[in-house]
């Protein structure tokens, strides 16, 4: 193969990848302002609410803000918990549920987007109180 074109061939992927990095970039930001209005306005309040409603019926849940996502995590067992925050590692980011549950020794952790396929925009209420309770019961079972 001439040189010259491999370098040109290499000057192009290395062009490429520069356009495909910034364009990424921008949609992660488009979609992190996206996710912190959904955050604000959707995933805590119903957080809170599901966490006041265990906490009537006598499942001691609190509720922690850390920045950039939400948790619900038993009184008992800080360590377990039910975390949603936005998964950049993927493009488009998206928001992902991460589940900890421990028993004894044994640490199980799981980690599913909130809605398969749903950009944050169309992400509703009952899509966050749905997979929240999906994920709960095995606490509820106990």
């Amino acid at each position: 193969m001439d040189i010259a074109e491999l370098r040109k061939r290499v000057r192009q992927t290395i062009d490429g990848a520069k356009r495909d990095a910034a364009n990424r970039r921008a949609r992660a930001d488009e979609v992190g302002k996206a996710y912190d209005a959904f955050l604000d306005q959707q995933a805590v309040p119903v957080f809170r609410g599901v966490g006041n409603v265990l906490r009537s019926e006598g499942l001691l849940f609190d509720v922690i803000t850390p920045a950039g996502g939400v948790r619900l995590v038993p009184e008992r067992a800080r360590e377990d918990g039910i975390e949603l925050a936005l998964d950049s590692s993927v493009d488009p980011p998206r928001p992902t549920l991460t589940v900890i549950r421990t028993r004894g020794s044994r640490t199980v952790r799981t980690e599913r987007p909130l809605a398969e396929g749903t950009g944050i925009a169309a992400l509703t209420d009952d899509d966050v109180a749905a997979a929240l309770l999906d994920e709960l019961r095995p606490w509820l079972e106990r």
